[in-house]
């Protein structure tokens, strides 16, 4: 039995899905596991009424350009 070039090709790109899907779920798997065994951060306090987070220090003032 032969298969043409447009089956080797199909036959190729199956092949490649099926890799890529593996890959995916073992990473999938993988980051699941470490995610489940680090400690969970502590949140972080909102500063007081007031006062200005340095995240958002300036960015009421016009941009210069």
């Amino acid at each position: 039995m032969a298969i043409s070039t447009l089956g080797w090709i199909a036959v190729g790109v199956a092949a490649w899905l099926a890799a890529a899907t593996v890959v995916a779920v073992l990473i999938g798997r993988a980051v699941r596991l470490r995610d489940e065994q680090v400690p969970p951060e502590h949140p972080v306090a909102p500063p007081p009424p007031g006062q200005r987070s340095p995240r958002s220090a300036g960015r009421d003032r016009p941009h210069r350009s």
